[in-house]
């Protein structure tokens, strides 16, 4: 077949015209050319025709009984704005060549017409229907193939998170759930959970800063390469908090960009000595409750975020015996806007926390009043248990 011939052999054109003489050349000339050649004898009919298959162009007449050509393509336009139309017609009419334009009539064709004035124009048509069409399969492609790679990359992301607390839920005499509720798979959001030994506990939260594959990347990285040192501690009965920061800061500071910082929470939790040793690395204030008191109190951060030039860290140790609830959060759970306001749900948050029986419950408080949500979401929530519970 002529090269030229080809690009009309995947495609499917609707005739309308009146005339049934002009329609049988149409038929003649189209059927060895075009996939499919649907006829149509006037415009309600063609429209019909439109609905029911799959066309690719259109070429129709003008002045046609029950409905013209520019009155089915009004109608037409009302679902499809893009779909190549070419009308003929023996008018120069003014207005109605400016309706014709307001409808975005892909070509005209003058009457009396010619073979050659048609193929140059079904060919001039085809061929940017075929490129759209190219384009639409590549970005079809490649939407698809994205897709696949963030599903790999999610999958690679819960690899990483280390939770020894998925199936029990209970450490010490505590509960602890965790919510990992990333805003898009790639998150910039990580965490560990990791037994020490029977009387120790390491929990680590870690929000890389920006958005998309950067911050995940980063997340990602701190928290395989402290996983790997708290197996090493494990291991060698060593663990020590700050040397684990000091040794993830030597690992990450070199693969951090120019500007970039990295918040992070690290906790220690001594079950003989009952002490709470932290680290938190620009990060959300903790938010406890304490057994004298029912006000919400902030642990604050005791570090400026991780970044290449860091040099000192701070950790603070407190006796945790008198912790009966505690929220462990990154900035996403306080960064989404409430419903009809211009208000963030971290003005809610302390009291909702004070009043949530458990991760639920505080879930469905916060999900009640939140308009979206804004950014990746990891909390951890933590409660004594009663002594009837332990």
């Amino acid at each position: 077949m002529n090269e030229n011939l080809k690009i009309y052999s995947t495609l499917n054109i609707l005739c309308v015209e009146d005339d049934t003489n002009v329609m049988d050349i149409y038929k003649s000339m189209f059927s060895m050319l075009f996939k499919n050649v649907y006829a149509a004898y006037d415009g309600a009919e063609g429209f019909e025709v439109f609905q029911k298959e799959q066309i690719d162009i259109i070429l129709t007449d003008y002045s046609m009984p029950v409905m013209t050509g520019l009155q089915m393509t009004q109608k037409i336009r009302e679902i499809d704005s893009s779909i190549p139309i070419i009308l003929l017609t023996a008018l120069e009419n003014l207005e109605m060549l400016r309706n014709a334009i307001d409808l975005r009539i892909t070509s005209f064709i003058k009457k009396p017409i010619s073979s050659k004035s048609i193929f140059s124009t079904l060919e001039f048509v085809a061929k940017s229907v075929l490129a759209d069409r190219l384009l639409m399969q590549t970005q079809k492609e490649k939407l698809l193939y994205s897709n696949y790679q963030e599903k790999l990359t999610y999958q690679k992301e819960n690899i990483i998170i280390k939770n020894d607390l998925q199936k029990s839920k209970t450490f010490l005499d505590f509960t602890c759930e965790v919510l990992y509720k990333p805003k898009d798979i790639l998150s910039g959001d990580s965490y560990l959970i990791r037994k020490i030994s029977e009387n120790e506990y390491f929990m680590f939260l870690v929000d890389g800063m920006g958005k998309g594959i950067s911050a995940a990347v980063t997340a990602m990285l701190c928290s395989a390469y402290v996983n790997n040192k708290i197996d090493e501690a494990i291991k060698n009965k060593n663990f020590s908090l700050p040397e684990i920061i000091e040794k993830l800061l030597e690992f990450i500071a070199p693969n951090l960009l120019e500007e970039e910082v990295v918040c992070a929470t690290f906790l220690y939790f001594n079950g003989i000595e009952h002490t709470l040793e932290y680290a938190m690395f620009s990060m959300p204030p903790i938010l406890c409750i304490m057994n004298d008191s029912d006000d919400v109190v902030k642990i604050k951060s005791n570090n400026s975020p991780l970044a290449s030039y860091t040099k000192n860290i701070n950790t603070t140790t407190l006796n945790n015996e008198k912790i009966i609830k505690m929220l462990v959060s990154s900035d996403g759970l306080n960064e989404n806007f409430i419903q009809n306001s211009e208000e963030y749900y971290g003005t809610y948050l302390m009291q909702d926390f004070k009043d949530a029986k458990n991760l639920e419950d505080l879930e469905a408080k916060r999900t009640q009043k939140i308009f979206l949500q804004e950014d990746d979401i990891t909390y951890m929530f933590m409660q004594r248990q009663k002594s009837s519970d332990i």
